[in-house]
């Protein structure tokens, strides 16, 4: 079968074409910015719990110093803005201001031209890529040889390390500790603008996820959680398929810091927290581990939860959120998928 007429393409692009229609609603001022705003972090978990796929659910790694390539990422987008081009974006934006009062407009409805904005991300996307490919690869050939306990320990390691070495950098060469001396150029963005570079991303995301699973890479993968010993007896790879299973979830994850540290105004301040990739981990194990459909409903289900509890229990929703998650991985260790493999046999063609 054709991977473009697999039924999971076509949730693929049913979760492409449900993120587009919401972007457009408020593009066209239908929907309110809650709802905007609730899309965009909806994707960004969607997107990583993805990343966090191709090395956990399709190869059976947990990692969980993934946050890290989070963090090169928004380190990527404040350096190339809120150093780099911080003078150029703050002239830019007073010469739009003075035109604008020149032709009786207000100064604060400019923006700076999309193609400027466009050519930002790029730039910084870029970077972003190029470090967390460095940084997975160097890591992943020294790392990748453990596994188990061993190696989600060792990720824990190369989350401190990292972190420490991109403060070292900020400190000593830009002159910033943890980004508090950074710059914050606006460009008078709005919030539909940072939804359309996260649905940029959300595409490469989605679409590189799923092709991943259906690819030789992805059945190497597979192989590989099964049973690694038996995967080389039989010809995999197994150590150069983890290598770029783990460089592929950092590249990942490193564009989804890039966006969202566009949205959070370049403040530089690089979250290392464990707690992003304990969330990535929780994601899929919700959903289900070994399948492209599994993360997926894993967000759908971690993400409003989250997002009502702390509507109504405010500081306790994280209480009541580790209760809930105990209970669903202790119940149901095969996630929902599991389930819904067992219970609908017609769907396991939907739930790859």
């Amino acid at each position: 079968m054709s991977k473009i007429k697999r039924p999971s393409f076509y949730i693929a692009l049913g979760l492409l074409i449900l993120f587009g229609v919401i972007g457009l609603l408020g593009q066209y001022g239908i929907g309110s910015e809650q709802m905007i705003a609730n899309g965009m972090d909806l994707m960004m978990w969607i997107g990583l719990s993805l990343a966090m796929a191709v090395i956990m659910s399709y190869a059976g790694y947990v990692s969980f110093g993934h946050t890290v390539f989070i963090g090169i990422g928004s380190f990527a987008a404040a350096y190339i803005v809120a150093i780099r081009n911080y003078d150029a974006i703050i002239a830019a934006m007073n010469e739009l201001r003075r035109q604008a009062i020149e032709a009786g407009l207000s100064p604060s409805s400019v923006s700076l031209p999309t193609s400027e904005v466009l050519k930002l991300f790029t730039v910084s996307s870029l970077l972003a890529s190029v470090l967390a490919v460095l940084v997975a690869v160097i890591v992943g050939y020294a790392v990748l040889r453990l596994r188990g306990a061993f190696f989600a320990i060792a990720t824990i390691g190369l989350n401190y390390v990292v972190m420490y070495i991109v403060l070292f950098i900020l400190k000593n060469y830009i002159g910033s500790i943890e980004g508090q001396e950074l710059g914050n150029p606006s460009m008078g963005l709005t919030n539909i603008d940072f939804y359309w570079m996260h649905y940029l991303v959300f595409i490469i995301t989605v679409l590189v996820a799923y092709f991943v699973r259906v690819s030789r890479l992805g059945y190497g993968l597979a192989a590989i959680r099964e049973d690694e010993d038996a995967a080389e007896v039989i010809g995999v790879d197994t150590f150069k398929y983890k290598v770029v299973a783990f460089t592929i979830a950092g590249w990942l994850a490193s564009l989804w810091g890039v966006a969202r540290e566009f949205r959070t105004s370049f403040s530089a301040q690089v979250d290392f927290s464990l707690l992003n990739s304990v969330v990535m981990l929780l994601e899929n194990a919700i959903g289900g581990i070994g399948s492209f459909t599994g993360p997926i409903i894993g967000s759908f289900i971690y993400y409003p939860l989250k997002w009502y509890t702390q509507t109504i229990a405010g500081v306790f929703a994280l209480v009541i959120l580790g209760i809930l998650i105990i209970l669903v991985v202790s119940f149901t260790p095969r996630g929902v998928v599991g389930i819904l493999r067992d219970r609908f046999p017609r769907l396991r063609k939907y739930l790859e």
